[in-house]
This record gives structure tokens, sequence and C-alpha cells, in this order.
């Protein structure tokens, strides 16, 4: 069994009920089918074969013709009620194994880590969501049913026809074996020419996805026509890829075209003289050229859903390759998840990179005691995020231990882990929604305690001010709001989940003197008998804490109290212009300004 076959099996067992009942009401649609041309012949061979010219019916003749009536009605009662069941059923199956299967995708982009994610782009797991998944629901409420109808009605007409007349029936399965290998070949070809468009489609999404959540930045550089572009070259490329399938499937159809014209034109000719030989009756003739003529609709149907099943798998493809992806935190078998934690935290000799080659910190240790505070300070790139991301758990340490309380993290449950560990980032994330709704965003919180969280966070007198107060609705990622006001209510967020250690990464960073006033009224309160890491380039947020680690280059170059190591600025300065000295910066092109030089000076 194939990758996509494994992942996709469980949800078609679950509709096993709706997808057999689909099964039968096909074949009965079948039966139907196969039956319509029988009323002509009974016509023809009954009441047609007395001679030339007038005739007058009997009695008999005319309950004959009453049963044949019955007949054609019972036939289209059939086929009525077949359709009707097999469509409900199948549309129905699909629907259901589209929202599953998109649950399941949902679910499991959110179980895979956040490396995956880095490295993934998000237009094009938007797409997968989405239009992968509608699409393989749309094969079972529209080109399954068909296709196994048109199967079932093509070997249900051999079926009969050989019954009738084995030379005839030959004469008329002569093409099947040309239609089943253009079929073969075509099918291929459209699958890989789908699957390159469905890739096209996702780098478009993604970098549609980029310009339309920076548009501030593209607005900022009038970069509308550079970001038309970036969309513009996957487009065409799409577009080009889809032409080729739309040529693909108009030259299968004709090809399909032409074979089921040759097998008619076949079996009228050998028909005809089966007739005159005796072989066959003239409504024998007319059930075969019936079967013959009404042939090729199936056979295009069948040509037809075998190029869209052919479309659909490559978007199968496309999900079960996310469902494949392990890379994800485990859960360790009897993981722990009792008490409140202490806040004690420890690394024990821990490294860590990103990508191989690509070392982010080096055999750090480091321990932190419970309801202490500690500043992380140090250059850009130095490791100090990544410090703060291996004690949330984030990522897994490459070699060494993350020990909360002298547990290890990986022995902990995800859950527990995140209770205990909060994070507060430079930019607080907000979600379209009301302002009391962001605050107790995965939390049970009621009114009084959000007031109450936001109260402690100083950000109750804005909100106040809000149009709506705590039921102001909120744009996407928190539009309208400053920058300080979004961090404030991330405060809020975090004091109301209550966690015995925090992890602080840049909290004031780009915010005005105001602001930061606010926020730093809002972090002492949160900050307050909590274990606290504070990553932070300000000197005075590092000058209130406990003691301040200086990371560089992936380790922790000296630890020790603020007085001695940020107090002048002195070490971080040097840390600086060594950073400058081993990458040195190209300089202006031209002379700088005296008004900048005092700027940059200060």
């Amino acid at each position: 069994m194939t990758t996509t076959a494994r992942h996709l099996w469980p949800f078609l067992v679950k509709e096993w009920p709706a997808l057999g009942g689909a099964t039968v009401m096909t074949g009965l649609l079948t039966v139907a089918e196969l039956a319509k041309p029988w009323p002509m012949k009974l016509v023809i061979d009954d009441l047609f074969a007395r001679g030339d010219g007038a005739f007058a019916l009997s009695h008999h003749d005319y309950r004959i013709l009453a049963a044949i009536a019955l007949l054609i009605m019972g036939i289209a009662l059939l086929d009525a009620v077949a359709t009707y069941c097999s469509d409900l059923w199948l549309q129905s199956a699909g629907e259901r194994i589209a929202h599953d299967l998109r649950i399941a995708l949902y679910d499991h982009l959110q179980r895979l880590s956040l490396r995956f994610h880095l490295r993934r782009q998000k237009g094009d797991l938007l797409t997968r969501v989405t239009a992968d998944v509608n699409a393989i629901g749309d094969l079972f409420s529209q080109s399954i049913g068909t296709l196994a109808q048109s199967a079932l009605l093509l070997c249900g007409m051999l079926a009969v026809a050989f019954t009738l007349d084995p030379l005839l029936a030959l004469v008329t399965s002569l093409t099947l074996p040309l239609l089943g290998a253009v079929s073969f070949a075509y099918r291929r070809r459209v699958r890989a020419s789908s699957r390159r468009q469905r890739a096209q489609e996702g780098e478009m999404a993604s970098r549609a996805n980029e310009a339309l959540s920076a548009m501030p930045l593209v607005k900022a550089f009038g970069s509308e026509d550079l970001e038309r572009d970036r969309v513009t070259g996957p487009s065409a490329r799409r577009m080009a890829l889809g032409i080729e399938v739309s040529r693909l499937q108009a030259r299968f159809d004709g090809l399909v075209g032409v074979l089921v014209g040759i097998g008619t034109a076949a079996v009228v000719v050998v028909g005809v003289q089966r007739v005159a030989a005796g072989a066959l009756t003239p409504g024998d003739l007319v059930v075969f050229a019936s079967y013959a003529s009404r042939a090729n609709t199936p056979m295009r149907r069948v040509a037809r859903e075998a190029t869209r099943v052919s479309r659909t798998m490559a978007r199968a493809d496309r999900v079960a390759e996310i469902l494949s992806a392990d890379d994800m935190l485990v859960e360790r078998p009897g993981a722990y998840s009792g008490a409140r934690a202490t806040g004690a935290v420890e690394l024990d000799h821990v490294s860590f990179g990103y990508e191989a080659g690509r070392v982010a910190l080096r055999d750090v240790s480091l321990r932190v005691s419970p309801g202490e505070l500690v500043a992380v300070v140090g250059p850009s790139g130095a490791g100090k995020s990544t410090l703060g991301a291996l004690i949330a758990r984030f990522y897994d340490p490459s070699s060494g231990r993350v020990l909360i309380d002298g547990r290890d993290a990986r022995d902990c449950g995800l859950l527990w882990l995140r209770e205990q560990v909060g994070v507060l980032l430079q930019d607080t994330v907000l979600f379209t929604g009301t302002v009391q709704e962001n605050i107790a965003y995965a939390s049970a919180a009621d009114g009084p305690q959000v007031v109450a969280a936001a109260r402690a966070a100083a950000a109750h007198d804005f909100i106040g001010s809000l149009p709506d107060g705590y039921a102001t609705e909120l744009g996407p990622q928190g539009a309208g709001l400053s920058g300080g006001q979004r961090q404030r209510i991330g405060i809020a967020r975090t004091i109301l989940r209550d966690p015995p250690i925090l992890i602080l990464d840049e909290p004031t960073t780009a915010l005005d003197m105001e602001s930061e006033l606010q926020v730093v009224r809002g972090l002492t309160r949160l900050m307050r008998g909590r274990t606290t890491l504070m990553i932070t380039h300000s000197p005075a947020l590092a000058q209130n804490a406990d003691r301040v680690l200086v990371v560089d280059d992936g380790g922790i170059v000296a630890d020790g109290p603020p007085a001695e190591l940020v107090a002048d600025g002195a070490l971080l300065r040097r840390l600086g212009q060594a950073r400058r000295q081993e990458r040195p910066v190209p300089g202006p092109a031209g002379p700088v300004p005296a008004s900048l030089r005092r700027i940059v000076d200060a």
C-alpha cells in the first residue's frame, strides 16, 4: 500500500456504510441503464414482427403494450431512486471525508514542531488544508460514483452482448484494450503535470500571503509592482501547466471519441449481417446498436473521470506528505503531569543547532533558582532567544538536558509544561475577536478575571477608552492598537495563565518611552514571585534583574550582578566591536551628515 493510500484508508473505512450503500445503488442504476433498450426490443420483436404495412392490435397485444409501458415506468422509477440515493450518500460521504481529513491535517500541523513550520511556506500549507482537501472530498462526491457507474455499465453491456451473440460482442469489445492503453498513458502524464501545478499554487499562495501580511511595509516602500511580479511568475507557470493539462484532456477525449466511433460502425456492419443470417432478431440488433452508441457516454466518462482522479491524486499526495511528517516533539510514555512547578530551571551542557552546521548554542550550563529574575543580554544572533525557546521546549536540545524542577523537560507532559512556562514575545500576537477573548485566550477565565488581569497589566485604562471596551472587536493581528497596547494585552493574557516560569523575549523593543513605562509597570507585576528569564537589549531593564547573563557566539561569556556587567555597558560595547571586526559592515557610499553622526553616536 502506498503512503497516500495508507493515510487516506482510515477515512474511507469510517464511511463504509454510505459508500457501501452507494455501491448497491450504483449496481441498481446500472441495471436500469442496461434495461432501457429492452422495451423497444420487445415492441419490435413481439408487435412489429407480423409483416409490412398496417396491422390491428389484439387484446393480447394491448396487454403486452401495457406491460411494456409499465416496464418503462418501472425502469425510470428505479433509475430515479438509485440516482437519488447514490448521489446523496456519495456527496454526504465526500463532505464528511473532507471534514475529517481537514481536521486531522490541521491537528497534525499543530503537533508538528516549530522547526517544521519555520521551514515551510504558510501559503502552501493553507492550500493543502483547504483546496487540496476539498478536491479529495469532491473525488468521492463526484468522480468515484460516475467512474464506478460507467465502468459497471460497460461491463454490463458486454455481459448482455455476449449472452445475445458472442461474435458481435467480440466485435464490440475490440476497441476496449486500445482505450485502456491510451487511458493509462494519459493518466500518468496528467498526474505529473497536476503535481507540478499544485506546487505552483502553493508557492503563489505563500508569496501572496507574505505580501498581504506585510502590507504597511509594501505601501511604505512603494513595492506594489515588485510584489505583483513575485506572484505573476508562479501564476504564469501554473497557467502554462493548466493549459498543458487541458490540452492532454482534450486530446484524450478526441481519441476516445474516434475509438468509440470505430467500434459503433463495426457493430452496425457486422450486426446487419448477423440479422440477415438469422443469428439475431431485429430487436437484438436494436439492443446492440443502442449499447454501441451509448457506450460512447460511459467510455468518455471513464476517460474524463480517470484523468480527474489522476489530478486529485496529485493533491492527495500533498496531503499525505504532511500527514506522514514526523518532525514533532515526542511526549514520552508516562510523562509527568503533576503539581505546579516551583520554578527551578537548569540547563545541563546544552547544545543546539537549527540546521546541520548552524550551531546556535554550544555546551551551555545554567541554573536559575525559583523566583529569580535573570536578564539575558548580548549581541543580536548570539543565541539569547534560542535559550528561551529551549526552556519553553519549542525545540529539544541536540545534546544535554533542560531541567524543570530537576526533571528533564522531555519527561514532562507537553500540556503540563505549557502551563508552567509563559512566553511573552517582542510582538504580541492577537487574533480576530474581542479584547476580552484575546486576553482570555486558551483559558476559561470569566469577565471579572479578565478585568483583574488587565488592571495588573496596566491595560484597563486604555481598554476602557475603546469604543466597546472589552467587547471591542479587533482586526487581524490587533489592527488599530499600538505596539504598547498589544504588548499590555499580551501581559494580561500571561498573568491570567499564572505560570511559575516566564520567558520575556525583548518585551519593550521598538516602543516609545511612554509605552515602555506602561509595559514595564505591567511586567513588574507579572514577574513578581516568578522565575523569569528576560531577554533584552535594554540596560535599564537589565539593571533591575537579580543577575545578568551575557551571551555571545552560542555561549555564556559572563554571569554576575548587573552592577558589574551592564552598569556602564563596557562589556556589551566590547562584544559589539568584536562582532564588527569579525564581520565588517561596508561603510556608507557617501559622506555622513553631521546630524546623522550625532544621532548614531548618541
